[in-house]
């Protein structure tokens, strides 16, 4: 289940259940969103504004134990 939200689970590294821990990571769309605004004729950085917004990231699950990535939740399909 892909979910920008923390998800309880059995981390398979540690072996213990846990709440994931999620962090904010540029994915295909956020550059994509870069590279169509600087086209576009932002070129005063204005084009990295996809990168201020968290909705248009996507977000990495990890244990808080062990430390290890469990998913990624991805905006889109790579």
């Amino acid at each position: 289940a892909s979910t920008s939200m923390p998800i309880q689970a059995m981390c398979p590294y540690c072996g213990n259940y846990i709440v994931t821990v999620t962090s904010r990571v540029p994915g295909l769309l956020t550059w994509l969103l870069c590279a169509s605004l600087f086209f576009c004729g932002c070129f005063l950085g204005c084009c990295f504004l996809p990168f201020c917004i968290k909705t248009l990231m996507d977000v990495k699950h990890s244990c808080p134990v062990c430390g290890h990535e469990l998913f990624h939740h991805r905006r889109l399909p790579q």
